[in-house]
């Protein structure tokens, strides 16, 4: 390096240097100011973990006036042992239900204050709880408390295999 190249890139990296301590590195927002980005609302913490629950026969007749099995593929979801996980994603929160023989359905969620907003499947294409003629979005209620998670319909959810297997007690597993 000569002593005339060694002025020049002083004089390109000093700037560079000052200006990156420039700023205010305290991440605390003022009150009343969000640091949630423009035109999203700020969500509830969801109910995070892996879950247990038995769905019963029960559980499946007492949605039978709703369901529609019409469609390709659909077909009544079996009774037994379900696993069910709601984990925070990069993008999306997401929820998972998988079945005894472990066929899993996820749905993408929003949390706010003790409501799950399902809003769309991960990937309609490979699993869904109900054929593209019911909605894919539905509200559930939910209380999480002492290891376990209790999840409700909030009004109702159109579709009777979604609504079977989510509505009830689940435990932390």
């Amino acid at each position: 390096m000569t002593t005339r190249t060694l002025p020049i890139i002083v004089a390109i990296v000093l700037p560079l240097g000052l200006m990156a301590g420039c700023g205010d590195d305290d991440t605390s927002t003022a009150a009343g100011n969000d640091a949630t980005a423009p035109g999203m609302s700020e969500s509830a913490e969801a109910p995070y973990g892996t879950y247990v629950r038995t769905v019963t026969k029960q559980d499946l007749a007492r949605t039978a006036a709703i369901r529609d099995e019409h469609g390709p593929h659909q077909e009544l979801p079996p009774s037994g042992d379900y696993q069910l996980v709601i984990a925070k994603g990069a993008g999306q929160d997401v929820i998972k239900a998988t079945t005894p023989d472990g066929f899993t359905i996820d749905q993408d969620i929003v949390t706010k204050g003790d409501v799950i907003r399902l809003t769309s499947y991960v990937d309609p294409s490979v699993a869904s709880f109900c054929g593209p003629e019911v909605p894919a979005q539905a509200q559930y209620a939910f209380d999480a408390r002492e290891g376990t998670l209790e999840l409700s319909p909030d009004p109702t959810d159109p579709c009777a295999d979604r609504d079977s297997i989510l509505t009830g007690t689940w435990r932390q597993g």
